[in-house]
């Protein structure tokens, strides 16, 4: 599996590709503000295509750039209950531009998901099969995607390195995220790599055993 990423946006939001030469596909994790031009030009240049597109969650320096990677033909998946974030950005765009004065009326396009995820359901892509585990706290429907034979998880802002999503947005909750990350990041392999939608990777066993905010139960 190759893994490249890009960071994008205000709050250098992560955005990952894995590559799949031999088909000319990828699966695109997460749609930054300011990614979607770039990343879909590099792509046209190498010949690949962007087949999915996993939110892993609804937050709007997540999503913004989604609509671009589904006009260019990729299938969007998320979790049901971030649908109002996502679908009906526009509708909450005050809010963000209330944080972040200066943000343009366009970096708030709705989009429309194709598949709604479910804890426990699983993706597969490109040759790869993602497990998906619904990890809410930070948001409530933040996702997580583990491939098993990489041992790898995509866990968005649930987990840092060193850190924890934060909790004081609308729909954040500490108590939630903390079982969350306890019974679906903690119970993973302790050798699996963490891929965050901010900063650098990490590990299960890195996070378990120095994370200061989030001790194992």
């Amino acid at each position: 599996m190759k893994i490249e990423r890009a960071a994008f946006g205000p709050f250098s939001t992560n955005c990952y590709l894995i590559t799949d030469d031999a088909t000319k596909s990828c699966v695109v994790i997460d749609a930054p503000p300011g990614s979607g031009a770039p990343v879909l030009a590099a792509l046209e240049r190498r010949g690949l295509r962007a087949e999915s597109l996993l939110l892993t969650h609804g937050h709007w320096d997540h999503m913004s750039d989604a609509h671009l990677f589904q006009k260019a033909g990729a299938k969007v998946y998320a979790h049901k209950d971030d649908r109002f974030i996502i679908e009906q950005v526009d509708l909450v765009a005050p809010k963000y531009k209330a944080m972040v004065p200066g943000l343009p009326d366009s970096a708030f396009t709705p989009c429309k998901v194709d598949v709604w995820l479910e804890d426990g359901d699983a993706v597969s892509a490109i040759g790869f099969t993602f497990e998906v585990r619904h990890v809410p706290g930070h948001c409530p429907g933040s996702l997580l995607f583990h491939c098993v034979s990489e041992k790898i998880a995509f866990v968005g802002d649930a987990i840092f390195a060193g850190s924890v999503g934060r909790t004081d947005l609308p729909g954040g909750d500490w108590n939630t995220l903390l079982k969350s990350i306890r019974e679906k990041i903690y119970t993973l392999p302790a050798d699996t790599a963490l891929l965050p939608g901010h900063g650098d990777e990490t590990s299960v066993g890195e996070e378990i055993e120095s994370n200061p905010y989030a001790r194992p139960a």
